[in-house]
């Protein structure tokens, strides 16, 4: 009974990963998402979004199960999103305090 109960959590999860790399978003849904994200959170990371056809400051990394989007001002990331099965999350990355004091 417990190997045909594990074979069954095997199945589900190969189906479950099969879909997430079926129903990736792509690069453009992932942008769009972005510069959605970006326009209601910062004008900062809103214009660097949209600039990122012209200064190439964004990285794209396509994961066999998901896809991540970053959008760069200078070396700090503004925007950072996922996406899996067909959905898009994006937040912006909290960078840590710099001490200008030495």
């Amino acid at each position: 009974m417990a190997k045909y109960l594990s074979l069954g959590v095997v199945l589900l999860l190969a189906v479950a990963l099969a879909g997430a790399a079926y129903t990736k978003p792509s690069r453009e849904d992932l942008h769009m998402a972005a510069t959605q994200f970006a326009d209601d959170s910062s004008l900062l990371g809103s214009v660097a979004t949209r600039m990122t056809g012209l200064f190439g400051n964004d990285a794209f990394d396509d994961y066999i199960f998901f896809d991540r989007y970053r959008v760069y001002v200078g070396k700090n990331p503004k925007v950072d999103c996922f996406g899996a099965f067909g959905r898009t999350s994006c937040s912006m990355p909290k960078v840590p305090p710099t001490n200008a004091q030495e």
